[in-house]
């Protein structure tokens, strides 16, 4: 819980720091676009924010998600899930599943109201509800799931940028592989990839 906190606080506090300027002028700065001068607000609000959710300001798809699945995945929590359930990965998919309006705000702050709030993500952005062709998130990985596997990475080892989540710190979830708040190495991912370099943090190939 610790790690959901941290994430969801950093990219709300920190105005004026480097990661306020990594996400001004990229895909995830709304600010423009929606009408609204705020930069952070179409995530994140430090009042009134999403019941259960702290700091989260963007509106929650209620949508059901299809897991990927396969006959070598291992992960025995690994099933479909809702995007209203609190995880990172429920954050997220609330932009990228394609249904809910970029400028659906709880609180819309201080900026004023998004024009375009039924505006919603397109192209590669619009991931749909049917993940089953991308890479699992929303499970844990934990010792269980190294040795069930046996190409795996001991999870504790995990200390950055690869990161865990949710209240044991053994939650996969997009931001393990994503920050949201840099696109230094796009798409928004936390390390580069050369070489399969952020495969290979967790895969053992």
């Amino acid at each position: 819980m610790r790690r959901v906190l941290l994430v969801l606080a950093v990219g709300c506090l920190i105005a004026s720091g480097p990661i306020f300027a990594a996400v001004t002028g990229t895909s995830h700065d709304l600010s423009s676009a929606e009408g609204n001068s705020e930069t952070c607000v179409f995530c994140h609000t430090p009042h009134n924010a999403s019941p259960g959710v702290p700091l989260w300001n963007h509106t929650l798809s209620g949508n059901t998600f299809t897991a990927y699945d396969s006959a070598t995945m291992n992960a025995t929590d690994n099933n479909d899930w809702t995007g209203g359930d609190g995880s990172i990965s429920s954050l997220c998919m609330s932009c990228h599943d394609g249904s809910v309006g970029l400028g659906s705000l709880i609180n819309e702050g201080p900026g004023g109201t998004p024009t375009n709030s039924a505006t919603t993500v397109s192209g590669a952005a619009d991931l749909g509800t049917d993940l089953s062709n991308d890479h699992p998130v929303n499970f844990t990985y934990d010792v269980t799931l190294q040795g069930n596997d046996g190409e795996l990475v001991d999870p504790t080892t995990l200390t950055g940028p690869v990161l865990l989540f949710g209240a044991g710190n053994d939650q996969l979830d997009c931001a393990s592989c994503h920050d949201p708040h840099n696109d230094a190495n796009a798409p928004f991912l936390v390390m580069s990839n050369s070489g399969s370099a952020l495969c290979n943090t967790c895969h053992v190939k």
